[in-house]
């Protein structure tokens, strides 16, 4: 077997656990999700959903580029130059305790500020305070992880996963039934903590059977001074991408009451949901772009960019068209006002799985500081539109500010999507086509056109009929696909390898 087929069928092998792992993490979150917004109902989950934003901001600080730098140089070191691998996590890990300790205190001494003068409600402070233990246990959780990818074992994330989904479940069930209710947000974020705690020693169990280098110490040095380079452009991208993805629910939050948080995050999470199952997330394609030439990086984004819009268009339309009854069937009658800043999300679905495959490319090209740059620039516009939009639209409701936020969100992520691509030809002399979307939008008008007109004829939709219509939805897309040739015998191909791989 050739280099190339070994990269290709280590690719598809990861990429197929990935793909285990972030179903059991989806599905999992989603029932956790189910089961916080019916218990909480909108204003407990607004509350919820405030604290866990405000804990991801400091989590992005404790973060930094430091998990992706982690896979990065290991995985270098590991083809290159294994005695450097004890180095690099050596060096790493000082930085990351570091960012944590500093995180943590900063979240914990704020707490009281954030609750009582930006959003002045006092049920937030506990959680706020809990919150910043669960970002201290959280950070080393991730960072451990990690490694994982670094050594191209993620089916040992797929079963992490599952432990960590089935955990949290049993421990929030077990919360609603035995804790108070006054102090159900608190207790939820402290069960958090308490399952990232475990999962810490589950990594460092199987890391020592399986990567016994990491533990074999060395004194070979290392370039710090490029490492803090790169981390650098990581760091302005982290902080900006925190702000992006949290600002429009914190800035709800400061301007509308919880229950509208609630209807928003319950949208956002749903879109995000299905967008991180069809998402290659940078630790798998890291490593592979890491060791590839420009040329054969080139050609594997290229078909990337291909596979994924074939399964994102109709994840876009199909949700638009659907997700009125997904709002019902899963959270509830007392969400529906959630449905309308869901038709503008959905649409994000698109941009958010192909940036992900841009940021890979370029952290793997050493190039962090192209999209570092980008992700600055347009959270400062996103913060700007979010700011002009929910205000202007609250003039109308606050449904309608909802809407305004999402569309503020939905304007910064293309304006990024269309700026990577316009950073990729400056940078790498190589364009992205979009040729690849024409047959998806094809077959995807088709779909939502009998989805559509088939929900005109079914007076009540249950969950069965639910199911049922996403079965016709897909069968007709890819029927559609394959009539119009969106897709070929080769494509069916990487199918075959994939159970061939998996099989052995």
């Amino acid at each position: 077997m050739t280099e190339n087929q070994n990269l290709k069928e280590g690719l598809i092998k990861n990429s197929f656990w990935n793909f285990i792992s972030l179903i059991i993490n989806r599905v999992g979150s989603l029932i956790l999700v189910i089961i916080l917004t019916r218990v909480l109902m909108p204003e407990g989950y607004g509350l919820y959903s405030i604290v866990l934003s405000i804990a991801m901001v400091f989590f992005t600080f404790s973060h930094l580029g430091i998990d992706e730098t982690l896979v990065r140089y290991l995985s270098l070191a590991l083809k290159k130059d294994k005695k450097k691998v004890y180095a690099y996590y050596k060096y790493l890990v000082k930085i990351k305790f570091f960012l944590v300790s500093t995180a943590f205190i900063s979240f914990f001494f704020l707490s009281y500020p954030l609750a009582f003068y930006v959003f002045r409600n006092s049920q937030l402070l506990l959680p706020f305070l809990i919150a910043a233990f669960y970002v201290f246990v959280l950070s080393f959780d991730t960072f451990y992880t990690q490694i994982f990818y670094a050594i191209e074992k993620v089916q040992y994330i797929s079963f992490k996963e599952s432990l960590t989904q089935i955990l949290k479940i049993i421990l929030v069930i077990f919360i609603f039934y035995f804790i108070a209710s006054s102090y159900y947000i608190t207790s939820i974020f402290f069960s958090f903590a308490l399952v990232s705690f475990f999962m810490i020693f589950f990594s460092f169990f199987y890391l020592k059977k399986l990567f016994l280098r990491f533990y074999i110490k060395s004194k070979v040095k290392i370039n710090k001074k490029k490492i803090k380079k790169f981390i650098g452009f990581l760091t302005i991208a982290s902080i900006s991408t925190a702000f992006f993805s949290y600002i429009d629910a914190i800035m709800l939050g400061i301007f509308l009451s919880p229950e509208y948080v609630g209807y928003y995050r319950a949208a956002f999470s749903l879109v995000f949901g299905i967008a991180g199952i069809l998402s290659f997330p940078n630790f798998v394609l890291l490593p592979f772009f890491t060791e590839l030439g420009n040329k054969k990086t080139k050609k594997v984004l290229k078909n990337v960019f291909k596979y994924l819009s074939i399964v994102t268009i109709p994840a876009v339309l199909g949700l638009i068209v659907l997700g009125k009854y997904f709002i019902r069937i899963f959270y509830g009658y007392s969400y529906l006002p959630a449905v309308l800043p869901l038709y503008f999300l959905s649409i994000l679905i698109l941009p958010g799985v192909l940036i992900g495959l841009f940021l890979s490319f370029f952290s793997a090209k050493g190039k962090p500081e192209v999209f570092a740059k980008l992700i600055m620039i347009t959270c400062l516009i996103n913060i700007f539109l979010n700011l002009f939009f929910i205000k202007l639209f609250l003039l109308i409701s606050p449904s309608w500010a909802m809407a305004g936020a999402a569309i503020a969100t939905l304007l910064s992520w293309f304006i990024y999507f269309f700026a990577l691509i316009y950073a990729i030809k400056k940078e790498f002399n190589f364009s992205i086509s979009f040729k690849p979307l024409i047959k998806p939008l094809i077959a995807g008008a088709i779909m939502f056109g009998v989805l559509f007109y088939s929900l005109k004829l079914i007076e009540n939709i249950t969950l069965i009929f639910g199911i049922l219509e996403v079965l016709l939805g897909v069968s007709i897309y890819f029927f559609i696909m394959i009539l119009i040739k969106g897709i070929e015998k080769k494509d069916l191909e990487l199918i075959k390898i994939l159970f061939k791989r998996n099989k052995g």
